[in-house]
């Protein structure tokens, strides 16, 4: 297949999955056909940019043009405008109750025991949310908090500097030169007319934590566009301690990089994992916190027997392939997520690489493998909270506006 029908075979695939994952869900009857699609769309976004020319994305911000960085910035300043007024609205009609969503109440509580000078009773247990709740988040997670907390001002304002921040590197990276672009564009804005409309739908911006992670995978996402070994060691540190999503992507990751023999990126990515898990977990918590955290997943059977109990419209009606294993089956679920959480991304990356060894046009094998991983973490989560899947959504954005704004070596961010 030629360069141009594999680009807009990504961009129609792209449009598929933004469409499951935001207007489709107004269907429920169609919800079974559409988790199917987006589970498809998904992996064979993967599949199209392997067979792509090599991301060498640069950041060399003056060689931007000038008319280009004009419309950029008004671009940025519109969408900022647009992102405060409905995250001030939804904040207004939406006070923070653990009544609603338990999230950020027993964020908010960690960080108080933080700025408190009480760090080694940060994950005690919290009495003031459902008669006693135990902190399960990973530090990564509800650090960032501490800013919003410690500014005495409503949490949420962090998630709509992380949406105004994760679409300025879309309005960047993106070059709509090309009558291929509108097609983007428009799965962009449809996201995140989604995101800042649908209450009931996402529930993104008032009741959950989650604009802090899809930071953190979007600046992956970059970093591996980049090849910039240093910003993928920190952004992979973020993520993996924040949330266990990327857990398949490391093992092949690593393993490419010792094969190839770049043991300097592999000593890179090795001190910074490190000191990103000292300061941020091991020296302020303990060991005790990191063993908790570590057995997290063994619960989540339990907790997914409860909402399936509770609220089984989360499976029914939105994604996730939950639907199809229905309440009986939950403990094979759970297998299959650990089992293919592993095995799919490493065995497509070793193919890949294989591939590559052989003289093929494969490239791209990281960022495909990335997503690859996502796609299938989030697909066979336990319990397929709808605000869960944006973070590869976000994913596919920046990358689909790479590829498709035809960048090489000698153009720029």
């Amino acid at each position: 297949m030629i360069a141009g029908k594999k680009i807009y075979l990504l961009i129609f695939l792209f449009a598929i999955e933004t469409i499951c994952v935001t207007y489709a869900l107004s269907v429920p009857q169609i919800a079974a056909i559409t988790s199917l699609l987006y589970f498809f769309s998904g992996l064979f976004i993967a599949f199209v940019m392997i067979g792509l020319n090599e991301a060498q994305l640069s950041f060399n911000i003056k060689k931007i043009n000038g008319i280009g960085f004009v419309y950029r910035v008004i671009a940025l300043l519109i969408t900022t405008v647009v992102i405060v007024y409905f995250c001030r609205k939804w904040m207004s009609d939406a006070p923070m109750d653990y009544h609603d969503a338990d999230m950020l109440p027993i964020i908010k509580i960690m960080n108080r025991r933080l700025i408190n000078g009480q760090r080694l009773y940060v994950y005690d247990t919290i009495p003031e949310i459902w008669k006693g709740i135990q902190p399960v988040y990973l530090p990564a997670m509800w650090m960032p908090f501490g800013i919003p907390t410690l500014l005495n001002i409503d949490l949420r304002w962090l998630t709509a500097v992380c949406l105004v921040v994760v679409f300025s590197f879309f309005i960047f990276l993106f070059k709509p030169e090309n009558k291929k672009g509108g097609f983007v564009l428009l799965s962009a804005f449809t996201l995140l007319w989604w995101l800042l409309t649908q209450e009931d739908a996402s529930g993104l911006i008032p009741y959950t934590e989650e604009g802090i992670i899809i930071f953190y995978y979007t600046l992956l996402t970059i970093a591996l566009l980049n090849k910039n070994i240093w910003l993928t060691g920190i952004s992979i540190s973020l993520c993996v301690l924040s949330r266990y999503a990327l857990i398949g992507f490391l093992p092949p990751f690593i393993l490419i990089m010792l094969l190839q023999k770049n043991y300097k990126q592999f000593s890179k990515l090795a001190v910074t994992g490190i000191v990103c898990l000292l300061f941020l977990l091991i020296i302020p918590f303990g060991w005790n916190v990191l063993g908790k955290l570590l057995a997290l997943p063994n619960e989540y059977i339990s907790f997914a027997a409860r909402v399936w109990h509770d609220a089984p419209h989360v499976f029914t009606n939105g994604l996730g392939l939950a639907k199809f294993f229905g309440e009986e089956h939950i403990t094979l679920q759970h297998q299959l997520l650990i089992a293919l959480t592993f095995i799919i991304p490493f065995i497509f990356a070793m193919v890949c690489f294989w591939l590559k060894q052989k003289g093929k046009h494969i490239n791209n094998i990281s960022l495909a493998t990335l997503k690859i991983s996502l796609v299938i973490f989030y697909n066979f989560i336990d319990v397929p909270y709808l605000y869960l899947f944006y973070t590869s959504s976000f994913v596919s954005l920046l990358a689909v506006s790479y590829f498709v704004s035809n960048r090489n070596i000698s153009k720029v961010l």
